[in-house]
């Protein structure tokens, strides 16, 4: 393990959840642990997926926002075609005409899906106005599929991470039934129950002396906390700083009016360039395609830099050798059988349990005869799997079985995705390891 930076308090009390995304080191981390002083990252590899947290930026107000909507509207009806000034806004208004795009206008809000789990929701309300209509979409979306869903807002945009497919037709919806005059009642409901708001809830309880200020969250946990305080005027302060903060419940009234009214319209559509657009806030931050390979190289390295025990089932004949010195299919020195058991060093009592047969442990002969198998079957490609943290023969089995020992051979993009799948059991190893260590 490295060491790769260091994260503050707000983002771990807000933010700091297993499988949440942040960008440290100008690269974007999935949490995969928390251990009791420290959090155990990897590398995230997907493209293009929205951090759960990217700092702050001062916000676009909403008539600033609104503004930006109707020079788009003026420049998709060839009203405005000649300022230099506007002249990327122009450009990437006219890609959208071209490519059968609506433009999102400060009349007109599009939602936008790739037909799988990710959806934009382009919308020129400004920054306040968007993260009050994220929060409450994702937490009504939340209510109705049981799971968590992520949102990132821009000035322009929400973007919306799903657990599963949702049909932009249902997030359409919601924008008619939210009644404006009960939105603010909405929203105070949906902070008091989110984690949205634990940072400034540790915030506001120091400034009120109700904790400590070197308080340390692990001792009853935010979560209590939040309990604790619920209905104090603590708690009360700090919606109030939350919505004053972050939120524009008036504005944001005035836009669901609009909708209900016609006023603004509301369009489905595919994802297109403006909303792709939101995307480059992150582009210089996500690692780039062949990042993915450097990683699993970099694995694969670790991997052939361990000292392992091979055992031959035939002879009896046990030797050390190191991963990376081991031919496509090792053979034992001494007698020429294929069939050898490949233990990390670590594991060197089992060769006594082997060698002997012991019947008192079944179980565990079965699982190293097993492993045996998986290295007549797969060579060396076996050797690497069990050598994974936390990979048994059972778990390796599982990853052999999608390949051939002649694609892991003859083709690098198959030895990456072996590699890709020897990862994701070592990170699903390191999140559930407590459960396995009890």
């Amino acid at each position: 393990r490295n060491k790769i930076g260091e994260l503050d308090e707000g983002f771990i009390l807000n933010y700091g959840f297993e499988g949440s995304k942040f960008i440290l080191r100008g690269r974007p981390w999935r949490i995969v642990k928390k251990e009791e002083n420290a959090i155990l990252v990897s590398p995230e590899k997907e493209l293009g997926a929205i951090p759960s947290w990217i700092g702050e930026d001062i916000p676009v107000p909403y008539e600033v926002a609104r503004e930006v909507g109707r020079l788009r509207r003026l420049i998709e009806e060839d009203n405005l075609t000649k300022d230099e000034v506007l002249h990327d806004l122009i450009s990437l208004v006219r890609k959208q005409k071209k490519n059968g795009f609506k433009v999102p206008t400060d009349k007109l809000i599009t939602i936008e899906t790739d037909g799988k789990n990710s959806m934009v929701i382009n919308a020129c309300f400004g920054s306040k106005v968007n993260e009050t209509v994220g929060r409450l979409l994702s937490a009504l979306l939340a209510q109705q599929i049981g799971e968590s869903v992520g949102i990132s807002t821009d000035p322009y945009r929400i973007m919306l991470e799903l657990p599963v497919y949702i049909s932009p037709e249902k997030i359409k919806e919601i924008f008619y039934q939210i009644k404006p005059e009960s939105l603010e009642y909405l929203i105070r409901a949906v902070l008091k129950n989110s984690t949205y708001i634990r940072w400034q809830l540790v915030y506001t309880a120091r400034k009120f002396g109700a904790i400590t200020l070197d308080f340390d969250n692990r001792s009853i946990g935010v979560k209590k906390l939040q309990f604790l305080l619920e209905n104090t005027p603590i708690f009360q302060e700090t919606i109030e700083k939350v919505i004053w903060d972050k939120m524009d419940i008036e504005n944001t009234r005035k836009v669901l009016e609009e909708v209900q009214e016609n006023k603004i319209e509301v369009y489905i559509q595919k994802i297109s360039p403006i909303a792709l657009a939101g995307y480059e806030t992150f582009k210089g931050l996500m690692v780039p395609p062949r990042a993915d390979s450097v990683v699993l190289k970099a694995l694969e390295k670790r991997l052939e830099d361990n000292d392992i025990i091979l055992f031959c089932v035939n002879c009896k004949y046990s030797w050390y050798t190191r991963v990376e010195r081991l031919d496509l299919q090792p053979k034992c020195p001494r007698c020429g059988a294929i069939k050898l058991v490949a233990l990390k060093e670590y594991e060197k009592e089992q060769l006594k349990l082997i060698r002997e047969g012991e019947s008192k442990n079944i179980k565990e002969l079965r699982k190293l005869y097993r492993n045996s198998s998986l290295v007549v079957a797969h060579g060396k490609y076996a050797i690497l799997a069990l050598m994974g943290r936390g990979i048994g023969p059972e778990v390796a089995s599982r990853i052999l079985s999608k390949y051939s020992k002649q694609e892991l051979q003859k083709s690098e993009t198959t030895r990456l995705k072996f590699l890709k799948d020897i990862l994701k059991a070592e990170l699903n190893y390191a999140r559930t390891r407590g459960f396995w260590d009890n």
